[in-house]
């Protein structure tokens, strides 16, 4: 295993006691990751959810995920040659930004692009996000909804009216067309109708390992 740079520690100074003690913690956390695996590949995330990535977790318990605090990855694994825990590791910081994390496993490129290649599991749209497809709600009676939502229907656009003790639509409606980013109506709406516009996936960027750290493209 390539010799890590453990004796260039570097503490948090401008913080408070107890946060600089628990931000030296998570670096030396990192750099422990850094020492057991062999691979560490930098991932993109679409579409969080919380609970999604934890059950994501649990079908990679021999590996680690860390995502959300990078500026302290980053410290932990130096941002130049000068300060940089390991050798060529310093590139790959650099690229920890916005939405990205680290994966440390022992899995090899393979296992890991072929995994996260098909993987995806279908979310419901949050306002702003692109909406997959057109959705429309057909013209009749509305099934499953109770008579008291009416006005609450009503609010979000829908042209609902109450015949003979049942939620109708007046007229065929579209909620949303394919590319058009969804407003919060748009996605209450998509919601009660148990329609998921987005998936949360894992994009795999790039891997280090051997002391280097190379890009993956995307096809």
């Amino acid at each position: 295993m390539p010799k890590s740079k453990r004796a260039k520690i570097v503490h948090l100074t401008k913080t408070k006691k107890k946060g600089r003690e628990k931000g030296d913690a998570f670096i030396e956390e990192v750099r422990d990751c850094v020492d057991e695996f062999s691979n560490i590949f930098l991932f993109e995330v679409e579409n969080m959810r919380n609970a999604a990535f934890k059950a994501l977790r649990t079908k990679w318990t021999d590996s680690r995920f860390m995502i959300g605090r990078n500026k302290l990855i980053m410290i932990a694994l130096g941002t130049n040659k000068e300060d940089e825990y390991r050798d060529g590791i310093s590139d790959l910081a650099k690229n920890i930004t916005g939405d990205r994390g680290l994966l440390f496993t022992n899995k090899d490129m393979k296992s890991v692009t072929s995994f996260f290649k098909e993987f995806k599991e279908p979310q419901y749209a949050r306002a702003g996000c692109i909406a997959a497809r057109k959705f429309d709600v057909p013209a009749g009676e509305l099934k499953g909804l109770p008579v008291s939502m009416e006005p609450q229907l009503r609010k979000l656009g829908l042209p609902i009216r109450i015949q003979k003790g049942k939620l109708v639509v007046a007229i065929e409606t579209t909620i949303c067309e394919a590319g058009n980013a969804l407003t919060v109506e748009q996605c209450k709406i998509l919601e009660m109708f148990e329609t998921k516009m987005v998936s949360f996936r894992i994009n795999i960027l790039g891997c280090y390992a051997d002391e280097k750290f190379a890009r993956i493209s995307s096809d």
